[in-house]
């Protein structure tokens, strides 16, 4: 991905290279590389802003938003879900998916569990609209975080191995194994 947006910009493609973020940080985070998919993400947003571009911007920032969660990064992820809801469009499922999803992970690292779950239900209904298996799981995989953050460990176990069904008959392996290590980690005795 990296060789392919400096090609891009060599050929002077700038709104593709900055585009091309949203899969660079797609491959970072299923890498594992947290940190890296919020820089990706991050400078990715600056450079479609400064084009001017829209669309993308969005759902990058929506996807800034994920990564800067994962970092522990709260009052950052829900800022880059202002930029995303400013930025897109009423129609833009996968934005407004994003938004609802990181909106509702920080509502319940603030403590506000019901609007939290409210939230996340909300996206996961979204996402059933859609036939996008790999974002119907993301949905569930947040749900179960406000579900474990509001000490719902057996619902959340539940949206948990939802998430990874879809994820299996979509194939995205990667899914697939990092929600059975969640799964494990659930189920895991308290210590």
């Amino acid at each position: 991905m990296a060789a392919s947006a400096k090609r891009m910009d060599e050929l002077g493609q700038r709104l593709l290279a900055a585009g091309a973020a949203m899969e660079a940080a797609d491959i970072e985070l299923d890498a594992g590389n947290v940190v890296g998919a919020a820089e990706i993400a991050v400078a990715g947003c600056a450079r479609l802003e400064e084009l001017g571009e829209r669309g993308w911007l969005s759902t990058l920032a929506g996807q800034a938003g994920q990564a800067l969660y994962a970092l522990g990064r709260i009052d950052e992820a829900w800022h880059w879900t202002e930029v995303a809801e400013q930025a897109g469009a009423e129609d833009d499922v996968i934005t407004r998916l994003l938004i609802l999803q990181v909106r509702a992970k920080v509502l319940a690292r603030r403590g506000d569990h019901a609007e939290a779950e409210r939230v996340a239900r909300e996206a996961v209904q979204l996402s059933e609209e859609t036939d996008m298996l790999s974002e119907q799981g993301d949905a569930r995989v947040d749900l179960a975080e406000v579900l474990t953050l509001a000490g719902r460990r057996d619902e959340a176990a539940e949206a948990l191995a939802a998430a990874e069904a879809l994820y299996t008959e979509k194939g995205y392996l990667v899914a697939v194994k990092r929600t059975q290590v969640l799964l494990e980690d659930l189920r895991a005795p308290a210590v």
